[in-house]
């Protein structure tokens, strides 16, 4: 008896000590599109009282679970990627609680994973960021990388023909734009000349970044104007126990033919192999006046990749092979083309939760071999080669404390040699050493905060009797977010970056077609050095999203060609001489999405850049004029339709020098206005989602000219054009 009562005061005593137990309770619920009505997969749940903090992420069903939940007062946050954060205040008091919440789709903000170690949502990142990927991509897809990202805010179209367009970031190109595929270098020639395009197939990218504004940091010195990476899934970084992929394909009538584009991942959840292909044939474009001859473009891609893969990291190698053959219109007898060839071999590996001072370590090596001919014809005139390793790496800490960060370091190797006619340079070998510190401090729920530096140093050695050329450049950042309300966020960036002279700067001499110049280079060149602030408002609700964002960089001795006075009598090229003054460059971007109505949004944007060669009291070169988007799309579930405005005023602070009565350099272009008209729909077939966009791009059929292509005086850009762009995730 006595030991019945001992025991009964024990379970008394228990209980009392611990009511939490003994009330506890569990949570529940699902997770569905405010538009669909679809399940939504993979959300992070958070729900936090005091400093108590628990998570869970969304089944495929969009159900969720927290159990043995004691009794009080909790905040429930619903955090993914694409959607509204969502945010409920919610009192456990019974057995069981079921809270079913519906999430309102993202417009404009995504997780960007280029502007920082970590992915970050471009709401509250520290510099103005874009990412295309689903429906949006097929929306603006095009045969080339710059063409697809043409009509993104702060964005503008380099070309030389349709098969070298490349992407223009704040007025910046060539060297100063670096161009990434999965982080690393692409290896390509076509920051180097006009006419030398980016070996990539949109299709073939799960999503396209973009970074507006120096990304040195993470990046180096060809970053120091933006940065664009292409995302895919070369290597599986995750276990895989079913095929997953993506296939899409294209057709339009502008350039007659069509692309496609696929990759598959299978796996034993253990390993996995990710195999991928693309290809492309497009003819002569035509324009409002005509065909233009010799515009056509050719692509082709074969890749395969494996990795051992565990919840904690992965470890994966990849061989892929590209080639692509494009025309260059009536450049030397109209005759001229170009076919780039490149290996890629890549190993990446990553460890997450080492449970150490840093809680994650990732390495990436890329080995690029990269070949091209300029033809005219059939024959062979100047062959280029481009061979490049690069290794980096990358240690995190911190990752659930206030202060977090990286710090990291990478190795590039690089030989160049050009064969042929158009051998401007020597053989040359680059080598290149950096190293980097990225902090960040979440110093409070509505503030965070951003510093690092870095250090870069490059060597160049010709082999001839040009000198070896060496810099050790410094940079850093500063950045400070503020989110006052959770629709609204404020961030301003500080960034001194710099930016050693590219290999062409530095040793190129000769006619050079493919940037409508007699290029002479100077290898007593210094950095550039920058000095840049940015700042961006954003907001966003269920009603409204949009970012306004101003810039300012002074630039000392910025690099450009300077037009000597004469003409190269044989080529009838302009001579020019790499030359530094001090520059300027401001502007601003802005974009916004508006509900009018149940299903009716309006969209507008404004993006505007000024340069001006300070010392020279000269207009920048080559650099975009004044543009504004307007739309109206009508959005219901999963169908959106729309018409889009481009609204481009005429350019005429252009770089041109006057010399005995005869004026060399740019000419001014006219302004323009097109219109865009499409239809997107995405519908599931089992376990897979099915996109279809029909697009009149230029339904008009305007006659208009881009600032920015090489050849506008001779040719126009391309007119009416219907295309057809199906892709189907699984």
């Amino acid at each position: 008896m006595k030991n019945l009562t001992l025991a009964a005061l024990i379970i008394v005593g228990a209980l009392t000590a611990s009511p939490a137990l003994a009330q506890s309770s569990s949570v529940s619920g699902t997770l569905t599109n405010a538009l669909s009505g679809e399940a939504v997969p993979n959300a992070l749940i958070t729900l936090q009282s005091g400093t108590m903090s628990r998570q869970v992420r969304s089944g495929a069903d969009g159900r969720y679970s927290f159990s043995e939940v004691a009794a009080g007062n909790y905040e429930l946050t619903i955090r993914l990627n694409g959607f509204l954060p969502s945010k409920t205040s919610i009192t456990v008091s019974g057995p069981a609680l079921t809270s079913d919440i519906q999430l309102s789709p993202e417009l404009h903000f995504t997780e960007v994973t280029s502007v920082s170690p970590e992915g970050k949502d471009s709401f509250v990142s520290f510099q103005a960021t874009e990412s295309l990927g689903g429906q949006q991509l097929t929306q603006e897809l095009q045969p080339t990388l710059g063409a697809t990202l043409e009509n993104q805010a702060g964005v503008a179209l380099r070309s030389f023909g349709p098969g070298p367009a490349r992407p223009v970031i704040r007025g910046m190109d060539g060297d100063r734009v670096l161009i990434a595929e999965n982080g690393l270098r692409m290896g390509d020639l076509s920051s180097q000349s006009g006419d030398h395009g980016v070996n990539v197939n949109p299709a073939s990218a799960e999503r396209i970044e973009v970074v507006r504004g120096p990304a040195t940091l993470l990046y180096g010195a060809n970053a120091i104007g933006g940065l664009v990476n292409v995302v895919t899934n070369e290597i599986p970084t995750a276990p895989v126990t079913k095929a997953t992929g993506l296939l899409t394909f294209d057709a339009a009538s502008g350039a007659p033919g069509g692309g496609g584009a696929g990759n598959v991942t299978v796996g034993t959840g253990r390993f996995a192999v990710n195999v991928a292909a693309s290809g492309r044939r497009q003819n002569d474009f035509k324009s409002p006046d005509g065909t233009i001859p010799n515009s056509f473009n050719r692509a082709g891609m074969a890749q395969v990749g494996a990795a051992y893969t565990t919840a904690n990291g992965f470890l994966g190698a990849s061989y892929g092979y590209d080639k692509t053959h494009y025309g260059i219109p009536f450049v030397e007898e109209g005759e001229t083309n170009l076919n780039p060839r490149r290996q890629n071999f890549t190993v990446r590996g990553e460890k997450r939760g080492m449970g150490s001072f840093f809680d994650s370590f990732r390495g990436s090596l890329g080995v690029r071999r990269y070949h091209h001919d300029e033809l005219d014809g059939e024959e062979v005139a100047t062959s280029f080669r481009n061979d490049t390793s690069e290794l980096e790496l990358l240690a995190h800490h911190g990752a659930t404390r206030k202060l977090h960060g990286a710090i990291g370091g990478s190795v590039l190797t690089r030989e160049f040699e050009a064969t042929g006619e158009e051998a401007l340079s020597p053989l040359v070998n680059q080598k290149g050493f950096a190293a980097f510190l990225y902090e960040e401090v979440n110093a409070s729920s509505l503030v965070q905060l951003q510093v690092g530096g870095r250090v870069d140093r490059a060597t160049f050695k010709p082999k001839t009797d040009e000198p070896n050329t060496d810099f050790t450049n410094v940079s850093g950042s500063f950045g400070l977010v503020l989110t006052p309300a959770e629709p609204v966020s404020v961030a301003f960036s500080l960034a001194r970056a710099s930016r050693n002279p590219a290999l062409e700067e530095l040793y190129f001499h000769g006619p050079h077609p493919g940037n409508n110049a007699v290029e002479n280079g100077n290898p007593d060149l210094n950095s550039e050095h920058s000095l840049g602030f940015d700042a961006s408002l954003r907001w966003r609700n269920q009603v409204a999203s949009g970012e306004v964002t101003f810039f300012v960089n002074q630039i000392n001795d910025f690099i450009f060609r300077r037009f000597t006075g004469a003409v190269d009598k044989e080529s009838g090229l302009a001579v020019t001489e790499f030359d530094q003054a001090d520059a300027r460059m401001a502007g601003m971007e802005s974009h916004i999405d508006v509900r009018v109505a149940p299903i009716v949004w309006v969209e507008g944007g404004l993006d505007y850049v000024r340069g001006d060669l300070t010392a020279l009291d000269q207009p920048m070169p080559r650099v975009p004029p004044l543009r504004g988007l307007a739309g109206v799309h009508l959005r219901r579930n999963a169908f959106e339709a729309g018409i889009d405005g481009t609204f481009t005023a005429k350019q005429d602070r252009v770089y041109a020098l006057g010399f005995s009565g005869t004026t060399i350099g740019e000419t001014p272009t006219d302004g323009y206005n097109v219109a865009k008209i499409f239809a997107s729909y995405t519908f599931g077939t089992g376990t897979a989602a099915n996109t279809i966009t029909l697009r009149l791009d230029n339904a008009t059929n305007t006659l208009y000219r881009n600032h920015l292509n090489y050849l506008k005086d001779l040719a126009p850009e391309m007119g009416r054009n219907f295309a057809v762009v199906y892709s189907v995730r699984f």
